[in-house]
This record gives structure tokens, C-alpha cells and sequence, in this order.
């Protein structure tokens, strides 16, 4: 029987809805898919020292595992208890080196380094902002000496980390892709004036998810809507930022992810728009994937990951962040509807390699290689 361990360094809540609870989840499901038992040891520190005293039994017993896999936090490992205090400052690691002496070959999913950017600064300041950057560069120093994988959402990460022996095990391994039964659209007759070109936003809406010249464009173009959908109390502290571009052409929802079915199956287009900075650069969202599994071709930003990766498959248009360019397209896509299409059966194709059973099976196969 293949057997793997999952290791997160924190709770994973049962119905959180954010990409930090549904990747691991995610993951865990696609192992299982491709025919492994999978132990998972989560959860806050007495609740994981009791799964790894479980697993040690089982070893102990003979039992084989074929390798680990785990995802970090957000937080450094220290500090992943509801207090934030290092209380449990040696159990982490030490789990990692007795699976190494076990012989089990270790991947680990670094998930974002907002930590290395100005931003961070903004939410920690002063001295809990020292503690902290010295508590993620002990994660790294101790990554170093510990795993066989290092996985990134984009290889561009390690550029910031300075650890040449990381980026030599570096390897991407972004979001993956449900595989749902989708209905296909006939856009090649659509008349836009009776059905309007339908293009549709999920996420966060503020300082680092400006969209305002998306909304810009769309407002103005005739059989054109978008809607937006976003966390209610979000909306509040940002809509006297958009108030002057809304019209009949823009619409706003607060929905959860299992009730976006129909928004999906209405769209023509999604958006991963944004301004640019240096930190998306390199980020590839979980939602990036959520719109492919829907086969629905993207607008993207030029330069940055996500743009690229859209680019590179040509599943949807990667330009400026600017009213200009993306009216263009808009406009393009009315006046040839067949555009759509092409870009939708793209999606359809790139999907299949995009699966999450095609994350678990990468990771499996590097670890038992």
C-alpha cells in the first residue's frame, strides 16, 4: 500500500474558504485520488504532537511511508499558535530531521514571501516585526539543511531568498485545476446586444488588488457588464474609490465559493487585472486555476506570472494595466466573438495538465525517484 505523511504547522479549518485552507486540502484530496493513504498531522501544537507520537508508533510497527509533503504558513513555524509566542520552538524541526533519519524523503511548499517586501512592514511594525523576519529566516536556514524538494508558486521566489541551495531544488508548483464536467457556450452567432459580454471578478478588492481601470474600461463600453465579487467588508472601505465609474454595467456581489456556479456559468471572460508591483510579480492565484477549471479565458497583466503563464497558453489576453488596452480587447472580442472561442478551447486543453492530480502526482514522483 503507498503510504505518504502531510505535514501543515498550523490548523487547517474545516470551512475556510481562503486559497491558504483550500491548497492544502486540495492536495490532500489529489494524493488520495492517486492511491495513497495519507496521514495528516495538523492542527495547533499539542494536537500535532499527538499525531506525530501516533506516527512514530506506526513506523516503529513497520509501517512505510513513501515520502512527506508539507506547505508552510504564512506565519513563521514558531509562531503558528493562536498567541504567536515560540513555545514549541524545537518539535517542528525536529519531527522533519527524525523523518530524514527514517530515510523519508522530504517536499516542502514554500507559499509566499510577502515577509521579504515593504507591505509586511505595514502589518507587524517595530519589534514584532524584527522577531518575526528572524523567526522566517530560521525557516529558511532550516529548510536548507532539510528538504530534498523546495516548491514555489514561481521559481522568481528565490531570487529573494539567498539560499543557492534551495533554488537548486526549487521547483514550481503552482495552484492546480478541478476537473469539472463544463458546458460548452456557442459564441460564433452571439448577438451582444441580447446576451452582453459577460466578464467576471473574484477576490480581494483594496491597496493590493486594484482593478479600478478594469471597472474604468468596462463602464464604458456598450454590451459590456462586470460583475465583482468580493467580501462585503472590503467593499465598504474601498467603494468611494469606484463610486464615480459605476453604472447599470457593473455589478456587485458578496457570495461564498460554493455559491458562484451560476456567475461562472454566465461568463464570457474572468479578470486577473491588476496594478503592478513587485510582489505579484511572481504570484500565480489560487483563483487563476478556479477560473481555468471553468475553461473561461482570462484578462491578465503583462509581466507578471499569471500573465506569463496565460501568454505563454494562450488562454486569454495578457496586456497593460490600462483603460486603453483593455478596452481594446473588449472591444476586439465583441466585434469577433470567434476570439472567444479559441481561447476557451485552449483552456479546455490546458486544463487536463493542470489538474491537482497532476500537482500530487509531480511531488510523488520527485520524492520516490
Amino acid at each position: 500500500m503507498k503510504r505518504c505523511i502531510f505535514y501543515l504547522p498550523y490548523k487547517l479549518e474545516q470551512n475556510g474558504e481562503r486559497a491558504r485552507m483550500l491548497r492544502p486540502k486540495k492536495m490532500i484530496q489529489a494524493f488520495q485520488k492517486i492511491g495513497y493513504r495519507v496521514y495528516v498531522i495538523q492542527g495547533y501544537a499539542k494536537e500535532r504532537k499527538a499525531r506525530i507520537h501516533r506516527l512514530r508508533t506506526y513506523i516503529n510497527q513497520g509501517y512505510k511511508f513513501d515520502f512527506m509533503y508539507s506547505e508552510s504558513s504564512t506565519m513563521p513555524t514558531l509562531l503558528t499558535e493562536p498567541h504567536h509566542y515560540p513555545l514549541h520552538p524545537f518539535f517542528d524541526f525536529s519531527f522533519f530531521h527524525y523523518i530524514k533519519k527514517q530515510g523519508i524523503r522530504i517536499g516542502l511548499f514554500y507559499c509566499d514571501i510577502y515577509w521579504k517586501f515593504n507591505m509586511y512592514g505595514e502589518v507587524l511594525p517595530g519589534w514584532k516585526k524584527f522577531f518575526s523576519l528572524r523567526n522566517y529566516e530560521y525557516d529558511i536556514w532550516q529548510y536548507k539543511r532539510l528538504l530534498d524538494r523546495f516548491y514555489v508558486p514561481d521559481l522568481k521566489i528565490c531570487d529573494y531568498l539567498d539560499a543557492e541551495c534551495l533554488t537548486r531544488i526549487a521547483k514550481e508548483l503552482p495552484p492546480g485545476a478541478e476537473n469539472l464536467m463544463i458546458n460548452k457556450k456557442d459564441n460564433v452567432k452571439r448577438d451582444f446586444s441580447k446576451n452582453p459580454l459577460s466578464v467576471f471578478y473574484v477576490g480581494g478588492i483594496g491597496k493590493y488588488y486594484q482593478i479600478t481601470e478594469l471597472v474604468r474600461a468596462v463602464s464604458q463600453i456598450d454590451n459590456c457588464e462586470l460583475t465583482i465579487c468580493c467580501r462585503e467588508e472590503e467593499w465598504n472601505k474601498e467603494k468611494t474609490t469606484y463610486e464615480s465609474l459605476l453604472n447599470n454595467h457593473i455589478h456587485i456581489i458578496h457570495k461564498n465559493s460554493g455559491d458562484l456556479k451560476e456567475f461562472y456559468d454566465g461568463a464570457d471572460l474572468c479578470s486577473l487585472m491588476f496594478r503592478w508591483d513587485r510582489y505579484r510579480v511572481m504570484a500565480k492565484p489560487f483563483k487563476a486555476y478556479e477560473y481555468l477549471a471553468h475553461e473561461i479565458p482570462v484578462l491578465s497583466t503583462k509581466g507578471m506570472a499569471i500573465g506569463d503563464f496565460v501568454e505563454k497558453n494562450n488562454i486569454g489576453w495578457s496586456i497593460g494595466y490600462d483603460v486603453r488596452e483593455i478596452t481594446k480587447v473588449l472591444k476586439d472580442i465583441l466585434e469577433n466573438p470567434y476570439l472567444l472561442e479559441e481561447k476557451r478551447k485552449n483552456c479546455a486543453r490546458v486544463k487536463k495538465d493542470n489538474l491537482w492530480i497532476s500537482r500530487a502526482r509531480t511531488v510523488a514522483e520527485d520524492l520516490t525517484s
